[in-house]
C-alpha cells in the first residue's frame, strides 16, 4: 500500500469515529517533517513542535471534515506555515513571508536512497551546494525534491507564484549540476553525469 493510500486510510478511521490510535499514526508520520519545516520560520526546535501540536490539535477537533480534504498534506504543511507564522511579532511575521531569512537545512540522504551509493566526498559537495543556496531557493528546492509536493501544492503553501519556484528550483539544479561536473572532471570519473544528476534532483515532482 503507498503512503497516499494508507494516509487515506488513516483519515476514514479518524474522521468516522474517535480512533485515537490511527490519529496518532498520522501524527507519527508526519512530525518529524513537519517540526523541521516549522523550524525554517521559527528557528526555535520547541516552539516548533507546539505550532505542529497545534496543528494537529486543530485536526483532532474538527477531525470529522478531514476526508473532504483534496490534498491532506499540502494542507498539512500550509497550516503549518500559518501557526509557525502566527507565533512570530509582526516585524518577524513579515520579514519571513518574504521567504528571505529561512532557516533551511537540506538532507540530501532524504532525497534518493540511491545517494548511498555515491561517495561520501561528492555527497558532502552536494549537501553542501545545496545548504548554500539562498534561504527562499533552498526552501522551495527543499519542498520540491525532499518532500516531493508538486509545484502546485508548494505555489499554494508559501503564497507564490508556480513561476518563481520553477525558476528558484532551476536555480538550485544550475548549482548542483556545476558541483557534480567539477567532481567528475577532479576525479577523472566514468561515471554519467545525468545519472548522477537524476540522484540529486529526481523529476517526479513537477
Amino acid at each position: 500500500m503507498d503512503n497516499f493510500s494508507h494516509t487515506s486510510q488513516l483519515l476514514k478511521k479518524i474522521s468516522g469515529k474517535p480512533d485515537e490510535k490511527a490519529f496518532k499514526e498520522l501524527f507519527d508520520r508526519y512530525a518529524f517533517r513537519l517540526v523541521r519545516f516549522a523550524n525554517t520560520f521559527l528557528n526555535h526546535h520547541e516552539l516548533s513542535e507546539e505550532a505542529v501540536s497545534d496543528v494537529f490539535f486543530k485536526l483532532w477537533v474538527h477531525r470529522e471534515t478531514l476526508v473532504q480534504l483534496e490534498n491532506f498534506e499540502a494542507y498539512l504543511f500550509k497550516a503549518v506555515r500559518n501557526t509557525a507564522l502566527n507565533y512570530l511579532e509582526h516585524e518577524r511575521r513579515q520579514k519571513s513571508e518574504c521567504l528571505d531569512d529561512l532557516n533551511v537545512d537540506v538532507i540530501v540522504d532524504r532525497i534518493s536512497p540511491e545517494i548511498s551509493m555515491i561517495t561520501e566526498e561528492l555527497r558532502l559537495a552536494v549537501e553542501k551546494a545545496m545548504n548554500d543556496l539562498p534561504p527562499r531557493c533552498k526552501l522551495i528546492y527543499n519542498l520540491a525534491k525532499v518532500e516531493k509536493m508538486r509545484y502546485k501544492e508548494i505555489a499554494d503553501v508559501l503564497n507564490i507564484s508556480v513561476k518563481t519556484i520553477d525558476h528558484q528550483v532551476a536555480i538550485a539544479i544550475k548549482k548542483i549540476a556545476e558541483v557534480i561536473r567539477d567532481h567528475l572532471d577532479d576525479q577523472n570519473s566514468d561515471i554519467p553525469f545525468t545519472l548522477l544528476l537524476q540522484l540529486f534532483v529526481p523529476s517526479d515532482t513537477f
